[in-house]
């Protein structure tokens, strides 16, 4: 749920009502004991009591609060915990959402490429194949936005409006840009039921989890940024042929980080790819007014040396482009790319080290 303006606390919250969460008259848990200092849940509005408090369920159970901002049941949001004795919430702005992408992400780090790869190859199918004859228009219509002979802005725009990553494409209102998002939405959900018979358990269940994921990248480009947090974006990318697929990060400046008055604010792109020659690959822009800084970051030593010496002809590309000065450099990673992606995200978030894996005993 988006929610504007500044964050807000619940405050005053309760233990959990009797009897809300089970059915039985049992007193309520201590939130002391099912909350830590600065831990992100998730809530959903149930209700409204008669004196003007909302019902909150989190984790199963049910808390009784008082909102700075009108709630309507059924709404949910994330929340972080800023205080056990009383409990006070506040809503968690990108980092309630960052840390469930993230951890979905982990769980099958290959799922978002290989499921993009396929809406692609089915774009190419849908002619000759029967069973999908009714889908040919909408998988064409995403062929037509993800790949093309030339760069084009508006197509990668109108990408991304498409996957339904919170960025609305130009000339085209919400109704409509919200209406195309919902039908390729509809038409992932549909594929990987896989009544066809074409695709097999393992790319239906790729489909599946590319859904699930483009759904909590909308959430997550959606929600706004605290005054902490730097203003950025995830959306994912792939390329035409089965060359590669991946995730590209924008990280605008902080406000402290920028210079002197009417300096204009500088930013950093990140791309994570996984392809099909090169293998993992990651390529770090910065951005200050027209001074442009990067850096290929690869897996291997063979590919640096396959790289390094066409940087020059990026530096002077890039030159002709208006950036001054350009300087790109290429190094061997020391860590895992899905490790560095998680690293962006939770700086950009200010977000605490994610824990990927829950061990109980």
């Amino acid at each position: 749920m988006k929610i504007g303006g500044n964050p807000f606390f619940l405050k005053g919250i309760q233990p959990p009502v009797s009897g809300r969460s089970d059915g039985d008259n049992k007193p309520g848990v201590p939130a002391s004991l099912l909350f830590g200092q600065g831990q992100l849940v998730r809530g959903e509005v149930t209700g409204l009591t008669p004196d003007g408090k909302i019902l909150v369920a989190i984790g199963g159970q049910t808390f009784e609060a008082r909102s700075e901002v009108a709630l309507k049941p059924g709404s949910s949001l994330w929340l972080e915990v800023r205080q056990t004795e009383p409990l006070w919430l506040r809503v968690a702005d990108k980092k309630g959402a960052a840390q469930e992408f993230l951890r979905q992400h982990y769980a099958d780090p290959g799922a978002m490429g290989k499921g993009l790869r396929i809406l692609l190859g089915l774009a190419f199918l849908a002619d000759a194949e029967q069973s999908l004859a009714d889908q040919a228009g909408p998988l064409q219509n995403f062929a037509k936005a993800a790949i093309g002979p030339e760069a084009d802005p508006g197509r990668i725009i109108r990408l991304l409006s498409m996957l339904g990553t919170g960025i609305a494409a130009e000339n085209s209102g919400s109704d409509q840009t919200g209406a195309g998002v919902k039908k390729l939405h509809e038409l992932i959900v549909f594929l990987a039921e896989d009544k066809g018979g074409i695709l097999g358990k393992s790319s239906a269940a790729a489909l599946q989890k590319l859904g699930l994921l483009l759904d909590l990248q909308g959430e997550l480009n959606s929600l706004p940024a605290s005054a902490q947090q730097a203003g950025f974006l995830l959306f994912p990318c792939v390329f035409a042929m089965g060359a590669g697929a991946g995730q590209w990060l924008f990280v605008l400046d902080r406000d402290e980080e920028q210079g002197p008055a009417g300096e204009e604010r500088g930013y950093s792109l990140s791309f994570f790819l996984e392809m099909s020659r090169l293998g993992e690959m990651q390529v770090q822009i910065r951005v200050k007014d027209q001074t442009l800084q990067g850096e290929c970051v690869v897996s291997r030593e063979a590919v640096r040396e396959h790289l390094a010496p066409q940087l020059g002809e990026l530096e002077e590309l890039l030159g002709k482009l208006g950036y001054e000065p350009v300087h790109f450099s290429c190094r061997v990673a020391k860590s895992s790319m899905l490790e560095s992606l998680k690293i962006g995200i939770e700086a950009a978030a200010q977000l605490d080290n994610v824990r990927i894996v829950d061990v109980k005993a």
